[in-house]
């Protein structure tokens, strides 16, 4: 089975091609021998700086028995946290809870441990980032919201101690309205004793007639 070459690999085979039909036409080498990275440099169409650090990366992955690493490529990471929907709103929530309940900026160092004793988030900052990232918790709430949020978070605070003591005013109001009106029945029911209580004359016929 052939082996599928890629664009890259196909260009430089046509430009050592193209070297190689040049030293032919001159009928003899258009550099030293003697000077290898020249030749290698000017066979591939790169410069000898390059040449020069592939070859150092070269003798450090042949004496770690490791492949030659292409920098700038992109590589799949697996996932390391599978997390469910219940979790990231979880991640909101404390996320917003800085904001309104401890009024502070969370950082990731404290929103990860945060994290971890509630939800036993085991990830670390950096996974932390990308995840929010994901969700774009951050990017949704500038300092500008912040600061706004705090301040209606200290109207609600205000508003919350202001009706607090006209409640406790009017508690005070219905329980002296209900003792005066005790008081008042009270009062009433002397009365009424009082009359029952008038001593019949002697000489007065109480006798009923039927």
């Amino acid at each position: 089975m052939s082996k599928v070459i890629k664009s890259s690999a196909r260009e430089m085979i046509l430009k050592v091609k193209e070297f190689c039909e040049a030293e032919q036409k001159n009928q003899g080498v258009l550099i030293p021998l003697n000077n290898v990275r020249k030749r290698v440099a000017a066979i591939t169409g790169v410069s000898e700086k390059t040449i020069t650090r592939i070859t150092k990366e070269g003798i450090t992955a042949a004496s770690t028995s490791k492949k030659i690493v292409t920098p700038g490529k992109s590589r799949p990471h697996p996932k390391k946290f599978d997390l469910d929907g219940f979790d990231l709103c979880a991640i909101r929530q404390k996320i917003h809870s800085f904001y309104v309940v401890h009024k502070e900026l969370p950082t990731l160092a404290k929103l990860r441990a945060a994290l971890r004793e509630d939800i036993n988030f085991q990830g670390s900052i950096t996974t932390l980032h990308r995840i929010l990232n994901r969700i774009e918790a951050f990017e949704s709430i500038t300092a500008e919201d912040w600061t706004a949020q705090c301040t209606h978070v200290e109207h609600l605070e205000e508003e919350y101690l202001k009706n607090e003591g006209l409640m406790d005013e009017e508690m005070d109001r219905i329980i002296i309205s209900t003792a005066s009106d005790t008081e008042t029945e009270s009062d009433s029911v002397s009365i009424h004793s009082s009359d029952s209580d008038v001593p019949m004359a002697a000489d007065h016929n109480y006798s009923i007639k039927l």
